[in-house]
C-alpha cells in the first residue's frame, strides 16, 4: 500500500488527464461502476427525506449527479461547486436546480444557516479535510445533518473493482497511468477520512454498499455516513 501511495503521475499523465476527465465522469455512471456510484446517491437521498422542505447544501456538487440519481426532490437545494465548467454542465442537465460557484473551505453562507449538508465522493479529494469539516460545522445548524458518501479507497473490493472497470477502460482508451492519477486525485483514503471526521462530528450511522451485512470497508465499494452537529461551538 505504501508503494502505491508514492506513485506520482508524469507530465504526460497529467496532460492526458486534462481532457480524459469528462470521459471518466461519464463512464463512472454506467454499467457496474455506475451501479455502485448511484447507490451512494440513493442512500443519501433516503436519509435526507426529512430535509425535503429544509435548506440542503451539496458541497462539490459537480455536474449534478446527486440531483439526477438520488430519487429525491429537494425544495431548497443549493449546489456549491468551485469549477465553472461543472456548474455549466449541471445547469444544462437540471436548469431549475440552483448551483453556485464557491469554495467549500470558505462558504458564502451565514453561521448555522443550513439544515443538511451533503458530501458525495468529495472528501477523498481534499488536502485539508479538517479545515473543510470545521467550515461545514460553522454553516450547519445545531443538530443539522451531515450526510457523506465515500469510496472505500484503500479497501480490497474497491481496488479490485477499479482494476476491472475504470482502470482497464481508461488506460486502454487514453494510455496513461491510471493508478498514478487516482493517487494524485484521491489524497485521502477511507480510514484517514473516518479519523478526521470523528475529530469534528460524531458518526451516528453507516451503510455499506453492496454488502451492508459485512460491515468492512475492505468488503464494500462505497460507505455512506450520517453525522449530526451535536457539538455546536466546539472545535
Amino acid at each position: 500500500m505504501k508503494k502505491e501511495r508514492n506513485i506520482q503521475p508524469t507530465a504526460h499523465d497529467l496532460e492526458v488527464w486534462q481532457y480524459a476527465q469528462e470521459e471518466l465522469f461519464n463512464y463512472l455512471y454506467k454499467g457496474l461502476a455506475g451501479w455502485f456510484q448511484i447507490q451512494g446517491h440513493r442512500v443519501l437521498g433516503k436519509w435526507s427525506i426529512s430535509q425535503q422542505t429544509k435548506h440542503v447544501l451539496e458541497i462539490g456538487c459537480g455536474q449534478g449527479h446527486h440531483v439526477i440519481y438520488s430519487g429525491h426532490t429537494y425544495q431548497n437545494y443549493i449546489g456549491l461547486e468551485i469549477r465553472y465548467d461543472f456548474i455549466e454542465a449541471f445547469k444544462k442537465r437540471e436548469s431549475a436546480a440552483m448551483a453556485i460557484n464557491g469554495d467549500a473551505f470558505c462558504m458564502p453562507f451565514e453561521d448555522h444557516s443550513i439544515d443538511c449538508i451533503l458530501s458525495i465522493y468529495i472528501f477523498e479529494h481534499l488536502n485539508e479535510l479538517k479545515s473543510n469539516l470545521l467550515e461545514i460545522k460553522r454553516v450547519l445548524k445545531k443538530d443539522g445533518k451531515l450526510l457523506v458518501a465515500l469510496p472505500s479507497e484503500g479497501g480490497f473490493l474497491y481496488k479490485l473493482g477499479r482494476a476491472l472497470t475504470s482502470k482497464r477502460y481508461m488506460e486502454k482508451k487514453f494510455g496513461f497511468n491510471y493508478d498514478a492519477i487516482i493517487r494524485y486525485e484521491h489524497v485521502n483514503q477511507y480510514p484517514e477520512i473516518i479519523r478526521v471526521i470523528r475529530e469534528v462530528f460524531p458518526i451516528t450511522q453507516r451503510r455499506y454498499i453492496p454488502f451492508p451485512f459485512l460491515p468492512s470497508y475492505h468488503l464494500n465499494a462505497v460507505v455512506c455516513l450520517q453525522s449530526e452537529n451535536r457539538w455546536l461551538g466546539s472545535a
